[in-house]
């Protein structure tokens, strides 16, 4: 297994793709966290239900929102490095070698896994821990007093973003590993969360279908989003096809779960088909 090991953590720090997706992560994430800061009051102002900020300051809320500014696009570039995993294998024809190397299919799937999750997981930190720099370099009057690190909602936020983006990772690898296709997994990766299931909850919406409706927030990827929920709140106007109001543990089981159902089927294929 430590040859398994040694040989995937050689792989993914030797691609310029993953300091690419790395570095853009951060990147990306650290300019999202200063709109989000300069923003703070707005932000308020529009949960608040006033037309203007009027001079309002980010609440507790807006500062939690700047700490999973990672969610809006770092989750899917992470996703990218999990679907280059296996997808890079099967493209370049190294799945072969790889295999004669580490002749054990269980060994190198579960080093690609553990690999996954490591790189991801420390990515996500940077992300948070980049937003909470912007937050505190920039807070001056964008936030008000005692807003920070005070609460633990706020907290729980920050760890669920490192969270998801570790899972959205590790369902770009069950993507690559399934499919054995790069284009076809990045599209799956990228079309489910922003237009299948949003597609599917409209479709719930629909007055004929009012009695399942509920069934829209249990969409996997929709779930998931619960893990950098500050509030459950819901509000009386939203249809029930559009609540999200499950709370952070169970969004988070329930991408888990579906993620964790992708990698045992592909780990059964993988066993099961010539590589």
């Amino acid at each position: 297994m430590r040859g398994a090991l040694a040989q995937e953590w050689l792989r993914v720090r030797t691609l310029r793709s993953t300091w690419w997706l790395s570095g853009s992560s951060v990147v990306l994430t650290a300019l999202l966290a200063v709109t989000f800061t300069l923003t703070a009051g707005s932000l308020s102002a529009a949960r608040a239900g006033t037309p203007r900020a009027n001079g309002l300051l980010g609440d507790q809320e807006s500062f939690a929102t700047v700490l999973s500014a990672a969610t809006r696009l770092a989750t899917l570039l992470m996703g990218l490095l999990g679907v280059f995993a296996f997808g890079h294998e099967y493209r370049h024809g190294t799945i072969l070698p790889t295999l004669t190397s580490v002749p054990r299919r269980t060994r190198v799937a579960s080093a690609k896994l553990l690999v996954v999750m490591a790189w991801s997981g420390a990515v996500g930190v940077g992300c948070v821990a980049a937003s909470a720099l912007v937050a505190i370099v920039l807070r001056g009057q964008r936030f008000a007093p005692g807003v920070g690190f005070t609460d633990g909602r706020t907290v729980r936020v920050a760890v669920g973003t490192v969270l998801l983006v570790t899972l959205y990772a590790l369902a770009g690898l069950a993507f690559g590993w399934l499919l054995r296709s790069i284009p076809a997994a990045v599209s799956l990766l990228f079309v489910l969360p922003i237009a299948i299931e949003p597609l599917l909850r409209v479709i719930l919406s629909i007055r004929a279908l009012a009695g399942v409706a509920g069934i829209g927030r249990f969409l996997p990827f929709t779930a998931g989003a619960q893990l950098v929920a500050y509030s459950t709140r819901i509000d009386p106007s939203v249809l029930p096809a559009f609540r999200n109001d499950l709370s952070a543990l169970a969004g988070g089981l329930t991408l888990l779960a579906t993620t964790t159902v992708l990698l045992v089927a592909a780990q059964i294929l993988f066993q099961r088909r010539d590589a």
